[in-house]
C-alpha cells in the first residue's frame, strides 16, 4: 500500500527534464507511459510513447536478481530504477533508466587495445631473445642445481607468454557490432558441453534448469560458448568444490543465462570495476575473463550484469541479449 504522506506530484518529479537518465512515469495497474523527460523523446526518435505500454519501449529484464533489473531502450543497457508516487489520485511509477558505471565505453575500450597492442609487440622479441640464450646456457650447464634454477625461469618465462596470449586474445576481440539476425545458438547444448568439459567432483556441483519452453539466442555459438565459459569458470573458481558449495546456470528469460554461486560475495571495491580489465588480487591472473566476456556481448548488443551479491542470495552473473522486436526502440 502506498504511504500518501510520502507521496510526489508528477509535475514536481517531470519538471526537471535535463537529467540523462531516461525517465518514465507510468500508472501502476495499467503500465500505460503518463509522461518522459527529454532523453526518451530524444531516444525514442520522434516515436510519441505516451500513452503506450511501458513493456513495448522498454525492455525489461525481471525476477533475475536482487541487485538490480537489467533494462534495455534505444539500443543500450540501463540499471531500472522504480519509486511508487500518487498522481491525481491514482498509484504510478517512476522509472529511471540509470547509465551503468565501472563499464568501459567505446573509447577507453579502443585506447586499451591499442595500448596491449603496443606492449605486446614491445615484450614479446625480447622474451623470445632470453629464452634463446637459456636454451644455450642449459646446453652447457652439467650442474644439477643450477638446471633446476634455470628450469624455474624458464617456466617464469612460459607463464610470460601465457600471460602474453591471454592479452592477444583480449586485443584480438573485434568492437564492431556484429547482425545479430544472421546467427543463432542452442544455449543447452553449450551449457552441456562446457559443463561436461570438467572433473566429475566439479559437474556434481552444478546444477544445469531449463525452461519448459528454451529459445535460441540470438549470437553466434562460438561466442556465446566464450562468454559462458567465463562466467561459469569464474563461478567455479569463486566457489570451490566442496559439500556446501553449488553452482547453479538457468535461463530465466528467452533472452538471458544466468550463472550463479553460493561463494563468498565480491567486495564493493572489486565489484565497482569487474568489468575493467587487471582487476585482480591474483599474481598469475590478469583479471580479464570478464572483460573479454563483456567485449563478445557488446558486439551482439548484449551485456553481462552483476545480478545478486550478498551472503544470502549469492553471487549472479547474467548475460543478456536485447529481443528480436520491431519496435525502434527495442533495435
Amino acid at each position: 500500500m502506498i504511504n500518501r504522506e510520502n507521496a510526489i506530484e508528477l509535475s514536481e518529479l517531470m519538471n526537471n527534464r535535463t537529467t540523462t537518465d531516461p525517465t518514465f512515469i507510468i500508472e501502476m495497474d495499467s503500465r500505460k507511459i503518463c509522461d518522459v523527460n527529454e532523453t526518451v523523446i530524444s531516444g525514442c526518435d520522434n516515436y510519441n510513447p505516451i500513452g503506450k505500454d511501458i513493456d513495448n519501449i522498454v525492455y525489461i529484464e525481471k525476477n533475475i536478481g536482487s541487485a538490480l533489473s537489467p533494462a534495455f531502450f534505444n539500443g543500450q543497457w540501463f540499471n531500472l530504477q522504480q519509486e511508487t508516487l500518487i498522481w491525481e489520485g491514482s498509484p504510478h511509477i517512476k522509472i529511471s533508466l540509470q547509465q551503468r558505471v565501472g563499464i568501459p565505453d567505446f573509447d577507453t575500450l579502443h585506447s586499451l587495445k591499442k595500448m596491449i597492442g603496443f606492449l605486446l609487440h614491445r615484450l614479446r622479441s625480447p622474451l623470445t631473445g632470453i629464452q634463446g640464450y637459456l636454451g644455450i646456457i642449459e646446453e652447457r650447464t652439467e650442474d644439477e642445481s643450477n638446471t633446476k634454477h634455470l628450469e624455474k625461469v624458464n617456466k617464469g618465462i612460459e607463464q610470460l607468454f601465457d600471460l602474453l596470449d591471454d592479452l592477444e586474445s583480449l586485443q584480438e576481440i573485434s568492437l564492431k557490432t556484429v547482425e545479430r539476425n544472421n546467427y543463432s545458438a542452442n544455449p543447452e547444448t553449450i551449457i552441456d558441453e562446457i559443463i561436461s568439459s570438467y572433473p566429475d567432483k566439479v559437474q556434481d556441483h552444478i546444477t544445469f534448469t531449463l525452461p519448459a519452453n528454451p529459445h535460441l539466442l540470438r549470437c553466434s555459438p562460438g561466442d556465446l560458448k566464450r562468454i559462458l565459459s567465463v562466467l561459469i569458470d569464474n563461478a567455479i573458481e569463486h566457489a570451490p568444490v566442496n559439500e556446501d558449495n553449488q553452482i547453479t546456470i538457468e535461463l530465466p528469460s528467452a533472452n538471458a543465462v544466468k550463472v550463479s554461486h553460493n561463494g563468498n560475495p565480491i567486495p564493493k571495491s572489486i565489484a565497482q570495476q569487474l568489468f575493467f580489465p587487471f582487476v585482480t588480487g591474483k599474481a598469475t591472473k590478469l583479471g580479464i575473463g570478464l572483460t573479454m566476456a563483456m567485449l563478445y556481448a557488446k558486439r551482439y548488443k548484449g551485456s553481462i550484469f552483476l545480478t545478486d551479491n550478498s551472503p544470502f542470495r549469492g553471487v549472479s552473473f547474467t548475460f543478456c541479449l536485447p529481443p528480436s522486436l520491431s519496435s525502434p526502440t527495442f533495435l
